[in-house]
Order: structure tokens, then C-alpha cells, then sequence
């Protein structure tokens, strides 16, 4: 599939996507109020870093050798292989220790002990959850784009009706549990898709152990460990910081930007994920690299544009069908969220680059820095400015980080075209 077709079933997705966010967020803000919508932002970052965990950190590597390799039966089974034994053993491990601390993680996520059952919940399901990551990271990486987006739209859809029923019934509590259950949703629907699959195989996941693929694939790991968990856990110290320094409502205000931009970027983010990351891996020349790059930016930036000010225009309706009447202080927050949108898309594009052509050393720097950047930015801004201040440093981090992936590449895209 092409950029353009994948950004198109990607539409449809995060039209589906949109509509169940939409709806969601709208109960859960009724239904709990901006502190509880911040409780369920603090458990979303920690389930991204203990799926993380759960995986080793090779999502993107097995996504980009399975593209590298998806005509070479041998070479792609001992990716899989490799892959799944990696999750499972790591797995285990990630949850015997969210059992020994559920305790402390509660107090440290929730400020209580009560809601320490959930992460025992947790605890039991992250191997089912982690088994299906690798299933939807094979369906990436041999690029079979239908299969993964129906995959995602029915498990947005279930996923939304278990949340509906659990906050209903169980509030806060419910909030939490359905992040969980729609994990275990997706991974039965992932099955059922992928089994018809001809990499689809018992041998494919169990036969093989292959210590070069180890080494290949331990590269992304260790990007993965910086960029996903290292960011997750600045957005729990962050939203943190925002609850004991203003009150649990700001952070409420702060997590309600963030998913706004979270829920009209996914179809530009889900596009580079499941199209660029496979497409500039195969890429071997330079001049080929620029003219997709060149692509990219004619066809994304002014989707981001149009979507941007769009919102920006329209932001007191979307405040009004997304959530409460507690929420109109979120409204000062859009311009500079906005706009670090627009150049988070921007430089991403190119960043995207780093993780397809393994330059380890160069996105860990950057991503140490940018990350660090943001929260040292965050802490000064809320002080000075108070929550504003937080939109203030997302917007100059990425303005920075932009140029800093022009600079980078900059050989690539100043490469004659002729």
C-alpha cells in the first residue's frame, strides 16, 4: 500500500476511533469529573510503559526487519520467533513485579491504596496483551494494512462499550479496569484476523532462536526503553507535579488537551507508524529517501494545518461534545498546543528515519534531550505562568526539535533530485 491508501484506511480507523474516543471521554468526564479523567491519564502512561516493558522494547525492530524480510520465509520466522519468546519471558517478569509493588504503585499513581486491585488485574493479563502486540507488529511489518486497521476499529469499538458499562458501574474503579479489558479485547481480535495469515504458524512463534536477531532487535529495545518509558514517566511526573503544585482538576484540564491532540493527530501518527517506518526501511538510497520525505510533507503537513486551525476555531464546541461545563478553562489551553502540534508532525517525520535506519546512539541523545527539555520547561512554565505554561513548553520543544531533525538530515534532503 501506498502513503496515500494507508492514510486512507488510517482515515477510516481514526474516523471510528475519534467517534469511540469522543463518546468515551465524553461518560468518563460526566460521570467522574476532571480529577478522575486525570487518574485514568496517570494508569493510560503506565500501561504504555509496562507494555513497553512487556515486549523488551522491539516493536519498531520487528515491524522494520519483517518489512526488510517478508519474501525470506527462514529470515522472518526467526524474527517471530525471537519476538515472541522475548515477550513472554519479559512479560512474566514485568508482572510478578507490578504483584510485589501494586501497593506503592497505587499510592504513587493514585495517591491511594484502594485502587491497588486494579494493578493486580494488570498484573494477570499484560502476557495475553503483550502476545497480541507482537501479532499486530507482524501484520505491520508484512504490511497487511486491512487486516491491522479492522483489527483496531473493532477493538475501539468493543473497547468502548466495555468502558461505557464499566464507568457507569464502577466509576473511577470502572474507568481503570476498562483500559485493561479493552487490552484483552484486542488481543482476541487480533487472533482471529492474523490466523489466515501464511506467517500465521506455531513454528513461526516457537521454533526458532536466533541470537542475531537478538542482537538486531536489542538495538530498538534499548530505544524504546528512552523514548516510551522515559517519556511516559515524565507525563506521570508532570501531571503529578500539576495535582500537588495547582489541584487534580488542573491536571484533569492538562490530560483533556492532551487527548484532544492525541485523538485528531491519529491518523496522521498511525499513518507514519504502520507505512513510513516499513517504507523507509526497504529504502536503500538517498535520493529515493528525499523524494519520500518530500512526499510526506506535501501530503501531511497540510492535513495538520487544515486540522489545526480547524479545531482551534471550533474549540469551544469540541470542549462542549468532548466534555463538561468543569472543563471551559481548557479552552486558554489550545493555541500552543496546537502549534508544538504542527511541528511535532513535522519533525516526526524525518525523526521516523532514525528508528528505520537503526541510528541508536543519535535518537537516544535527542530523545534524552527533548524529553528532559519538555519537563524542565513544564516545571518553569506552570511556576511562572501557571497551566498555560505547560502548552508554552510542548510548543518551543518541538519547535527545537524540528530544527534539530533538519539539521540532522540534512544531507538527505538537500540530495539533488535530478
Amino acid at each position: 500500500m501506498n502513503l496515500k491508501s494507508t492514510t486512507f484506511w488510517s482515515a477510516i480507523f481514526t474516523v471510528i476511533r475519534m467517534l469511540s474516543g469522543i463518546i468515551s471521554i465524553k461518560v468518563v468526564a460526566y460521570i467522574i469529573g476532571p480529577a478522575g479523567v486525570a487518574y485514568v491519564g496517570q494508569f493510560q502512561n503506565f500501561l504504555t510503559i509496562t507494555n513497553s516493558s512487556s515486549n523488551m522494547g522491539i516493536g519498531q525492530g520487528t515491524i522494520k526487519y519483517l518489512a526488510e524480510h517478508k519474501e525470506e520465509k527462514e529470515a522472518y520466522a526467526k524474527i517471530l520467533s525471537t519476538s515472541f519468546i522475548l515477550t513472554i519471558l519479559s512479560s512474566i517478569v514485568i508482572s510478578i513485579l507490578i504483584l510485589i509493588f501494586h501497593e506503592r504503585l497505587s499510592v504513587y499513581l493514585f495517591h491511594k491504596k484502594e485502587l491497588s486491585f486494579v494493578l493486580i488485574v494488570l498484573a494477570f493479563s499484560i502476557t495475553i496483551y503483550s502476545s497480541g502486540q507482537i501479532l499486530m507488529h507482524a501484520l505491520n511489518g508484512f504490511q497487511e494494512i486491512k487486516k491491522l486497521i479492522t483489527a483496531r476499529i473493532l477493538t475501539s469499538i468493543l473497547g468502548l462499550i466495555s468502558t461505557i458499562i464499566l464507568v457507569i458501574l464502577g466509576g473511577v474503579e470502572g474507568a481503570l479496569l476498562a483500559l485493561i479489558i479493552s487490552q484483552i479485547i484486542g488481543f482476541g481480535i487480533l487472533i482471529y484476523y492474523a490466523k489466515s495469515s501464511t506467517w500465521f504458524s506455531k513454528d513461526n512463534f516457537l521454533k526458532h532462536w536466533d541470537s542475531d536477531s537478538f542482537k538486531k532487535l536489542s538495538h530498538f529495545s534499548l530505544m524504546t526503553f528512552v523514548s516510551v518509558i522515559l517519556l511516559n514517566v515524565r507525563q506521570i511526573y508532570l501531571r503529578d507535579y500539576i495535582i500537588v503544585q495547582l489541584s487534580p482538576e488542573a491536571a484533569g484540564y492538562w490530560q483533556a488537551i492532551w487527548k484532544i491532540s492525541e485523538l485528531y493527530l491519529t491518523v496522521i501518527t498511525f499513518s507514519l507508524s504502520v507505512y513510513y517506518l516499513p517504507k523507509l526501511s526497504s529504502i536503500k538510497e538517498k535520493k529515493a529517501l528525499q523524494q519520500e520525505i518530500i512526499k510526506g510533507y506535501k501530503f501531511l503537513i497540510p492535513i495538520v494545518l487544515v486540522l489545526s486551525i480547524s479545531i482551534f476555531v471550533t474549540r469551544d464546541l469540541i470542549i462542549y461534545i468532548l466534555f463538561t461545563p468543569e472543563f471551559s478553562e481548557v479552552r486558554d489551553l489550545f493555541f500552543y498546543q496546537l502549534i508544538g502540534d504542527i511541528f511535532k508532525i513535522a519533525s516526526w517525520i524525518l525523526s521516523f528515519l532514525m528508528v528505520a535506519k537503526a541510528m541508536t546512539k543519535t535518537f537516544i541523545i535527542t530523545e534524552v534531550i527533548f524529553i528532559s527539555l519538555f519537563a524542565i520547561l513544564s516545571l518553569v512554565g506552570v511556576q511562572h505562568y501557571d497551566l498555560i505554561g505547560m502548552t508554552y513548553a510542548f510548543a518551543i520543544t518541538y519547535f527545537l526539535y524540528f530544527l534539530t531533525m533538519l539539521f540532522l538530515f540534512k544531507d538527505i534532503l538537500l540530495t539533488s533530485r535530478h
